[in-house]
């Protein structure tokens, strides 16, 4: 199913891309210029319906495939067919490693340099086990190495998101942190709904959705004003989704007919 992978892909990489735009352009109207004080921006508005209406295409394009058989196991959901799962499924893994070695190593003017240094070894974590599963994703019986792998991005998506929270809390403009903190919950449901393929309780559908709206909130969020550590992140998170949406699209398969069909 190729064709309906490049679709899918497509279509969320186009209304990413303009939630993107719309993030940028708000991110220059919601203070004042002087005082550095919030200030109310319409073009909030556009953001929160550019999130839900992309959630409701996505929604309905997902439910769409539903005609079509979805694996269950990762040696079939993930199994390569392009180059995605060549050389291009490790280019996450090394984002992701090249945003926790910075964040380590410079974390910036913020009130929690220590937790930022956390978060910057959990982040090389997350990467060694985006790495471990791009290495293992689809190969047999290799639970263990996958369910690892799932794990250790896990353990990284939940400190990014305890950091982001903790730095928001001394923020007074919501929205310079709110659709990061949105971004980092949904990365975090991507990776849950993922990792049920390695734990023999896999929920294609949700996992798809997931994916794909999670590479929507990770690209609208690159832009968000929290220096190069958190873009990277982001970034590498929106790459891997996409990988791991292409994968499970390409491979679903065509219901067999019935006898009474």
């Amino acid at each position: 199913m190729q064709s309906e992978a490049y679709k899918l892909s497509g279509f969320t990489i186009v209304i990413s891309a303009l939630g993107f735009l719309l993030r940028w352009l708000q991110d220059m109207r919601i203070q004042n210029g002087q005082t550095g004080l919030p200030v109310r921006a319409p073009i909030s508005f556009c953001v929160v319906g550019i999130i839900l209406l992309a959630a409701a295409l996505l929604a309905v394009l997902v439910r769409g495939l539903a005609r079509f058989d979805a694996p269950t196991q990762a040696e079939q959901a993930f199994a390569g067919h392009t180059a995605l799962y060549g050389v291009i499924g490790m280019l996450p893994a090394l984002a992701l490693a090249a945003s926790g070695l910075y964040r380590a190593l410079f974390p910036g003017d913020v009130l929690w340099p220590m937790m930022h240094r956390i978060c910057g070894a959990a982040t090389i974590l997350g990467a060694f086990g985006a790495g471990h599963l791009a290495l293992n994703i689809a190969k047999p019986d290799q639970d263990p190495a996958r369910r690892r792998g799932s794990v250790l991005m896990m353990i990284f998506a939940v400190v990014w998101l305890i950091t982001g929270y903790r730095d928001a809390a001394t923020d007074p403009i919501t929205w310079r942190f709110v659709i990061g903190i949105l971004a980092e919950c949904t990365v975090l449901l991507a990776l849950y709904y993922v990792a049920g393929y390695f734990f023999h309780s896999a929920h294609p559908w949700w996992a798809l959705f997931f994916c794909d709206f999670g590479a929507f909130m990770c690209i609208m969020s690159a832009i968000d004003p929290n220096g190069l550590a958190q873009s990277l992140a982001f970034a590498a998170m929106a790459m891997q989704l996409l990988i791991w949406s292409f994968a499970i699209t390409e491979n679903l398969k065509t219901k067999p007919l019935t006898a009474a069909e």
